[in-house]
């Protein structure tokens, strides 16, 4: 579940500490090179959609937007 994409590192690491204080598993990965590189911010991998559909519903409740992410293969 992807919850930000950031050009900035320290934008990426301030939503990180934010949800980490409300009890999220946070973490970064970071894509891309140069001016197009990016640091998006997400929790998971979830057991199911079902559970992916329950954590959305607790970050929105948080005051968070996510959109969900497939895993990568």
């Amino acid at each position: 579940m992807q919850l930000g994409s950031f050009a900035s590192r320290a934008n990426a690491d301030k939503l990180v500490r934010q949800l980490k204080a409300q009890g999220f598993s946070v973490y970064v990965v970071s894509g891309g090179s140069g001016p197009s590189l990016r640091y998006r911010v997400r929790i998971g991998p979830m057991a199911d959609r079902g559970a992916a559909t329950q954590a959305v519903a607790k970050l929105k409740s948080a005051g968070q937007v996510a959109s969900l992410v497939a895993p990568a293969p």
